[in-house]
């Protein structure tokens, strides 16, 4: 048996048994809109965040099949939707609504604290109503650095962070830079170095290489997320590697499927396959094993796939739990 975690707007943070497909919930915690949710890696802690209602980071002890809270603290910035538990121990919070990224002390208790440090973007992208100003969606560690993915300012921007302090500082902004108008959400980064982006507002995917003489990035190609366009639009959302990196999966909102792309030798990817996610607007998914579990926020339900052992290829095993508006999929 292994442990499920998953976060949600409705129904605070489940905790499941899984066993293969199989989903059996062990306990619930009713804690404001954790839409993000990371384990630390001792796996005796676990961080979350209240997107919607008061802007904060929690820290959560993880008690055998339950929770129990430790701290909550503020991050100083409106709608924090991502984090990122760094080496050094600090806590990250990618704050949506006001374009900032917040730096968390982390105690030997697993206690998250006030911010020691803010930075906060500034600018604006092509689309006036999605793109008026900064949203940092995502925040990743790519060697060294830390790299924020700002959906309103579509650039990854590129810091590094002071061990002893916490403080970031512009390493290379941008680190990468998408076409105007793409909006990216979450990134994903290939062994060979090739950075795929997932581009929510104009549904494609962006391929990065690095500069080899400065590691940024560089656009390189931008395919459609989708094979077909649907009434209302299609918004990407994640986006990830299979474990041995010849495919990439990305959730599709809007057409409520998940995609497959090939990964080449080169890295090029070519669209193989999309199946239907099994409910509606798929938030997030997560890779466990030989299995994808996908969070279909509006329509209230966790869906299981099966990978192929030989193609890759997500298949639905039948097997779907309920609970309200899943937006976070955490197998510890």
């Amino acid at each position: 048996m292994s442990i499920v975690y998953v976060g949600s707007y409705g129904s605070g943070i489940s905790t499941f048994a899984r066993d293969g497909a199989r989903l059996t919930l062990l306990d619930r915690v009713d804690t404001p809109n954790p839409s993000w949710l990371t384990l630390s890696p001792d796996g005796r802690t676990l961080y979350t965040v209240d997107e919607l209602d008061s802007p904060s980071v929690a820290a959560f002890e993880v008690t055998g099949s339950g929770l129990k809270l430790l701290s909550r603290a503020p991050t100083g910035g409106e709608a924090p939707c991502h984090l990122l538990l760094h080496p050094a121990g600090y806590l990250l919070a990618a704050n949506y609504g006001s374009g900032s990224v917040s730096v968390h002390v982390l105690g030997d208790d697993g206690v998250v604290g006030p911010p020691v440090d803010l930075v906060r973007h500034t600018g604006s992208g092509a689309d006036p109503d999605r793109q008026a100003g900064p949203h940092a969606h995502e925040v990743r560690l790519a060697g060294d650095l830390v790299v924020v993915v700002d959906l309103g300012l579509d650039r990854l921007i590129g810091y590094r962070l002071d061990p002893a302090t916490g403080a970031l500082t512009v390493a290379a902004d941008p680190f990468a830079r998408t076409h105007p108008g793409a909006g990216p959400p979450h990134a994903v980064a290939h062994p060979n170095g090739r950075w795929y982006v997932a581009d929510e507002l104009d549904s494609t995917i962006s391929v990065f290489d690095p500069d080899v003489s400065t590691g940024v990035l560089h656009q390189v190609a931008a395919l459609p997320a989708s094979s077909s366009t649907v009434d209302g639009g299609n918004y990407p959302a994640g986006i990830a590697l299979s474990r041995d990196a010849t495919r990439v999966y990305v959730s599709n909102r809007g057409r409520d499927t998940i995609a497959t792309f090939d990964v080449d030798a080169q890295g090029d990817l070519t669209l193989i396959d999309e199946v239907s996610c099994g409910g509606s607007w798929p938030r997030h998914f997560a890779i466990v094993e030989d299995l994808m579990l996908v969070a279909n926020q509006k329509s209230d339900s966790v869906v299981s796939f099966a990978l192929d052992p030989a193609t890759g290829l997500p298949r639905p095993t039948g097997d779907v739990v309920t609970l309200s508006t899943p937006t976070c999929v955490l197998p510890a």
